[in-house]
């Protein structure tokens, strides 16, 4: 049989057991697989000098010696890793390690376990002494028992750990059932060894899932690095091992056929030759550099960072795009990226990695160096005494280069590499790349923290709209509708499907607003009109408009802000209630005390009765004071009557022109005698209005008298009624009184409508309180203005709601 492949074999087991133990000494998991694999490479051994024929007994005791120490081994190690477990007990698992060297001393000096080895042409044969029976049985239990414990933290381990666990179950159970098939269990049942050359041979499986692990699962947390150098020397070794086999099995006699050198070397000179090539090179490259952890090639991940990197993105996206980027080229262990966030100077981590126990301000003063993109390594040489502690820091961290983003002089970022996965270091061409994908970078990140800013306020600006009561609506310069609030919706009957539309969706007041602030004629500001709202009738509110303009101060829209008026409207409709109430509490007592003062004359007249009847004095007085005070109680008596002027009014539909008509025809002979000359000036068609129509002939009758009045030294009297689209109403109807008197002082014009408030010295203060009582029952407004600065007259003015066509009362 041929040595070179288990000697290899051999060097190889012996290779991983140093390397396992050397890369953490004081490790238990180290330690204990370190010793599994040096026993197995013993077993090894044993079975390689029993292959040679000589010395066959010595060999087959160190064979037996080895494989005795394999499974306490195992066990020893499945029970340490990945973590320590309470089965087997501390106290089993020495029992069981004392057992294994009690045989393995035992079988190596004593022929206990195996004598007699002879190589016959049958193969290779042996004695079994009285402790083979029980070595076998330890072997399998013990195996079997380590197997078990694997089962149990494989079931229980999650994530990269269950991963690990699998990979390294396979190798060492699928070696171990199949060493145990060829070199324990059919010697046993057939007493000889006749292909126990071949169960060293199943170690392949062990080296190959252990060093798989290792590479892409980290076993043990262990780094195997192969260098590309390393890697085209193995692939041409697998490819004239490939070629060779095959070549023999093909054609047995090549080797014999006359050649200047040996058919192998050929093949390994072709096959070498070969991989030299460019595309044998390229294909290998594209094999083995994924499996390696190398990424693709610069130019193309350039060109790809490019393209990816110069879209709009939030800072989350970018760092993922930039976490992409740097894996596929450098496949580094970790990935952090700080950015700074400028409002409190701090660093906002961007990356699932934990970042390194460093102060991001102390990594930021690396940069005051070079302004700008800087990327640094990390090593020894590179560091001054200013730096010294930092970089101890990231070297203690894993971070082996450190790259700043930033723009015009800014730091913007940092990113924090680890050490790559290949085991290569950061080259000079890895180095220009990373500057490369850097500056595109900073450019990326520059812009996703402005879109991210630009978000935020859009964002705030959306929260604070719909925190807003007032109604808020923009427009562009077309006069389409860009935004509006949940108020605005409320207030103006909008909703989701009008973004975009035009603003004639929008009442005439708020979009006659926005047109004029858009051209600059007027820019309402804290406005009040009156809007018509689909369910709530008329409403009052106050309108602000503002003109929007772009980042070169062109016009790009308008805004209107109105706020309802309704709730204000309400409270000084409360207020003039509890005003006239007061007034009215204040009138009523001062007609009392009015009344108690002739009531008080009339009781002592009536007192005096039985005593004077008889005297003409007495007669005299009472004849003369009782019917002036029984007078002055009648006066009283029809002023608090004119008082309550809307008690038991009943509204009905009326026209105003044939009312104006009558009353026009009933005073104007009256006026005239006072030279006054009344004119009605009444459109032939007007709306009708709802009220009662007692009440309006004594509203307009008292304004005619008042005019009248305004006028001693008579004049023109003009009743105009008309047609008008008034602020209380979509349609109104307008009746106007304008008289030539001498106007209303302007310091008394607040108190006009107040009770008992007259410039008349006969007046009683109460025709225009009376007035506005009728006019506020049929939800009119009544207002006095003033006809001419210059020529004095006042304008009584009373806006009737119309009634829409077609109206008929129920």
């Amino acid at each position: 049989m041929p040595f070179a492949p288990l000697v290899a074999l051999v060097a190889l087991l012996l290779s991983l057991a140093g390397f396992v133990w050397l890369a953490r000494p004081s490790s238990a998991i180290n330690l204990w697989f370190a010793t599994f694999t040096l026993f197995v490479a013993v077993w090894m051994i044993g079975i390689t000098g029993l292959q040679s024929g000589a010395h066959l007994d010595a060999f087959a005791r160190v064979t037996f010696a080895g494989a005795a120490m394999i499974p306490a081994s195992f066990l020893s190690f499945m029970r340490a890793y990945p973590t320590q477990s309470t089965w087997p007990p501390t106290a089993l698992l020495r029992g069981t390690l004392v057992l294994a060297s009690v045989i393995a001393v035992l079988a190596l000096s004593t022929p206990l376990v195996v004598y007699g080895t002879t190589m016959t042409s049958a193969g290779l044969t042996r004695q079994t002494g009285p402790l083979y029976v029980v070595f076998s049985l330890y072997f399998l239990v013990t195996f079997i028992a380590a197997i078990v414990v694997f089962a149990l933290k494989l079931w229980r381990a999650r994530g990269i750990a269950r991963a690990q666990l699998q990979y390294l179950g396979a190798g060492i159970i699928l070696s171990g059932v199949g060493g145990i098939s060829a070199n324990l269990l059919l010697p046993l049942a057939t007493g000889r060894s006749t292909y126990s050359w071949i169960g060293p041979y199943f170690s392949v499986i062990l080296v190959t899932m252990v060093g798989h692990a290792i590479i892409r699962h980290r076993l043990m947390d262990l780094r195997l690095f192969i260098s590309r150098g390393l890697a085209y020397v193995l692939a041409m070794v697998v490819a004239s091992a490939l070629l060779i086999t095959s070549a023999r099995l093909i054609s047995p006699a090549w080797e014999a056929e006359s050649l200047f050198v040996h058919p192998n070397l050929v093949v390994v000179t072709i096959v070498a030759l070969v991989m030299l090539s460019s595309p044998a090179q390229r294909f290998i490259t594209r094999l083995v550099d994924p499996y390696l952890y190398r990424g693709i090639e610069h130019s193309v991940a350039l060109t790809g960072a490019t393209r990816r990197l110069s879209r709009l993105m939030q800072p989350a996206e970018f760092a993922s795009e930039l976490r992409q980027i740097l894996t596929e080229v450098l496949v580094p262990e970790s990935f952090t990226l700080l950015v700074k966030s400028f409002p409190n100077d701090s660093f906002e981590r961007l990356s699932p990695d934990a970042p390194p126990n460093i102060d991001p301000h102390a990594l930021a003063a690396l940069q005051s160096r070079q302004p700008n993109t800087s990327v640094f390594v990390v090593s020894h040489g590179e560091e001054t005494e200013d730096t010294k502690r930092t970089y101890a820091a990231l070297r203690a961290a894993g971070v082996e280069v450190l790259v700043t983003l930033g723009r015009r002089g800014q730091l913007l970022g940092i990113v924090l590499l680890g050490p790559r996965r290949s085991g290569d270091a950061y080259f000079k061409n890895d180095l220009g790349f990373i500057e490369s994908v850097a500056d595109l970078a900073s450019i990326a990140l520059e812009n996703a923290l402005l879109y991210r800013q630009r978000i935020h306020m859009l964002e705030y600006s959306d929260r604070l709209l719909e925190s807003i009561d007032s109604a808020v609506v923009a427009i562009d310069v077309e006069g389409r509708i860009t935004s509006f609030n949940p108020a605005a919706t409320k207030l103006f009957g909008l909703s989701d499907e009008y973004h975009g539309a035009l603003m004639h969706v929008l009442p005439s007041e708020i979009g006659w607003a926005l047109v004029l602030a858009l051209s600059g004629g007027w820019r309402p500001r804290e406005v009040e009109v009156t809007i018509d709202h689909v369910v709530r009738g008329i409403v009052h509110v106050i309108l602000s408009t503002a003109v929007l303009h772009d980042d070169e101060k062109r016009i790009s829209g308008a805004l209107v802000v109105a706020t309802d008026l309704s709730a204000v409207k309400a409270l000084e409709r409360n207020q003039r209630r509890v005003e006239h109430l007061a007034i009215m509490a204040r009138f009523y007592a001062g007609i009392a005390h009015e009344i108690r003062n002739p009531l008080a004359a009339i009781s002592n007249l009536v007192a005096l009765l039985p005593d004077r009847f008889d005297d003409p004095e007495y007669r005299d007085t009472a004849v003369r004071l009782l019917p002036m005070e029984v007078s002055r109680i009648v006066r009283l008596a029809d002023r608090l009557r004119l008082m309550a002027p809307s008690e038991g009014g009943k509204l009905s539909v009326v026209s105003i022109p044939p009312l104006l008509q009558d009353i026009v025809a009933i005073h104007s002979p009256t006026a005239h005698e006072q030279m006054v000359k009344i004119e009605l000036h009444c459109a032939d068609e007007l709306p009708q209005i709802q009220g009662d129509p007692g009440q309006l002939v004594q509203l307009f009758v008292n304004l005619l008298k008042n005019a009248v009045e305004a006028m001693p030294e008579g004049g023109t009297l003009i009743i105009e009624a008309d047609r008008s689209r008034g602020r209380v109403n979509a349609d109104s109807v307008i009746v106007r009184v304008l008289d030539e008197g001498v106007g209303i002082d302007p310091a008394v014009r607040p108190k006009i409508f107040e009770p008992f408030f007259t410039t008349k010295p006969s007046g009683t203060g109460l025709g225009l309180s009376i007035c506005r009582e009728i006019a506020d029952f049929h939800r009119a407004r009544l207002t006095l203005l003033p006809r001419s600065i210059l020529d004095g007259g006042t304008i009584a003015e009373v806006e009737f709601p119309s009634l829409p066509a077609g109206f008929s009362p129920v």
